[in-house]
């Protein structure tokens, strides 16, 4: 069993001994006291918790696609170095992730054959109809970026991807509190009970995109999500005609901790789920695994467009497969003022209005209030303004790949480990008025 002096208090973390009148272990520092079950309890828990997560990928390899002089016809940008594949029915002119007009026809060494492709079902017009429909309605955007807008210039991309399916397994603990308060004519107690909470269960994912791309920014292929990837189809050369097609350069091993990432965070998420009914509620260890894990190479449709706005570029993303579409556009300062103020002003004269109807009267104080709540007002509602401009946003969990129906919850556990009681002088003006 171990020397009992190195038991460590779970209150305090200082050692416990053993009391033999009160026949439990005992902390001389802090005076809690704990049954033996208790402790024995605890030390069986740490030695669960001890352990690591396993977060194991395995991938199948891909064959090389190449022309008959062991080459393929694509187009290289001289500014960001992105190299496209296309065939002789694509028409590229710029590049899609930098914006510079003068790609240039080549052939370079092969790409990687695609496991899957995801064919694109949004045509070019309604991408732009999409990216029309974006800027309209947008008080903060500067008129000049509206009539400078290229937004002919959209390409039609195949953007490599590797997709994670999976099934995750796993345990996590966590430490909560439930509260009791009551008074006395001079004190006010809390009493805090503290468990730990054990959660198991295991869910599966299914084909969680992550970009295989360096040039592509990740927040903007998050935003374009979720890709329906039941739509999937085996590689043909057809899909690609009219097209340009990325190679990937993200290695399937180093695009994993953003698919564990996601898979982690979800799996944290649904198990968190089931503790409800504590307050203070920390998760203090885990153990996630993973288990039928894989890694498919893809190739999935979007619509890209590059555009320049004082000096800075602004990207936009349009799913090819949904018409989801994402970008960040620019804030017109002034424009973004004249909101401000006229919101403010509105607002104010809607409260001094209130204010005269039920009040009856102005007061110094109702007049403060007054113009608080109006900046108030005028402050959300700029926020809602700038955040209409911005739909680009990094996915941290894969909720929308959670296979339906696979959660099966297990270990369901909470064990009681003390109570602390704290009590704080009440205010002498309180205890006299008591």
């Amino acid at each position: 069993m171990g020397d009992l002096n190195q038991f460590q208090c779970p209150c305090c973390g200082a050692k416990l001994t053993f009391d033999g009148e009160k026949q439990m272990m005992s902390c001389m520092y802090c005076d809690s006291t704990f049954s033996m079950e208790q402790i024995m309890a605890e030390e069986k828990a740490k030695e669960e918790m001890s352990g690591g997560s396993n977060m194991e990928w395995s991938s199948s390899a891909s064959s090389v696609i190449t022309g008959q002089d062991g080459k393929i016809e694509g187009y290289s940008c001289p500014a960001c170095g992105a190299q496209m594949v296309a065939d002789e029915n694509t028409a590229a002119t710029e590049c899609p992730y930098c914006g510079n007009f003068s790609i240039i026809k080549t052939s370079f060494e092969g790409m990687y054959r695609p496991e899957v492709v995801l064919p694109f079902i949004i045509t070019k017009e309604k991408a732009k109809e999409a990216l029309n429909n974006f800027t309209k309605g947008k008080k903060l955007l500067p008129d000049a970026f509206v009539n400078r807008n290229r937004i002919d210039s959209l390409t039609g991309l195949y953007v490599p991807f590797w997709l994670y399916s999976c099934h995750a397994d796993g345990t996590i603990y966590y430490e909560g509190v439930k509260s009791k308060t009551w008074e006395d004519e001079n004190y006010k107690y809390t009493k805090k009970d503290h468990y730990r909470m054990i959660r198991s269960g295991g869910m599966d994912f299914d084909r969680i995109p992550v970009d295989a791309s360096t040039k592509m920014d990740d927040a903007i292929m998050d935003s374009l999500e979720p890709f329906d990837l039941s739509k999937a189809v085996g590689y043909d050369a057809a899909y690609f005609s009219g097209y340009l097609a990325d190679r990937y350069d993200v290695q399937e091993v180093d695009a994993r901790p953003r698919a564990n990432e996601r898979v982690e965070n979800s799996f944290r998420d649904r198990l968190r789920e089931e503790v409800k009914e504590y307050e203070e509620i920390q998760a203090t260890s885990e153990k996630i695994n993973l288990s039928n894990a894989k890694a498919e190479y893809a190739m999935l449709p979007v619509w890209m467009m590059t555009t320049e706005y004082e000096n800075q570029k602004y990207v936009f993303g349009i799913n090819g497969q949904t018409g989801q579409m994402t970008g960040s556009l620019p804030i017109d300062k002034k424009k973004e003022a004249t909101q401000f103020m006229l919101t403010g002003a509105i607002a104010a004269a809607v409260a001094f209005l209130i204010i005269r109807l039920v009040m009856g009267a102005f007061t110094l104080g109702y007049s403060i209030a007054a113009v608080v709540i109006a900046l108030i007002v005028a402050f959300i509602r700029d926020s809602s303004l700038r955040a209409a401009m911005n739909t680009i946003h990094k996915k941290t969990t894969a909720r929308a790949y959670m296979v339906q129906n696979s959660v099966k919850l297990g270990r369901r556990e909470d064990n009681f480990l003390y109570s602390k009681t704290e009590k704080r002088e009440k205010p002498k003006q309180q205890q006299t008025s008591n």
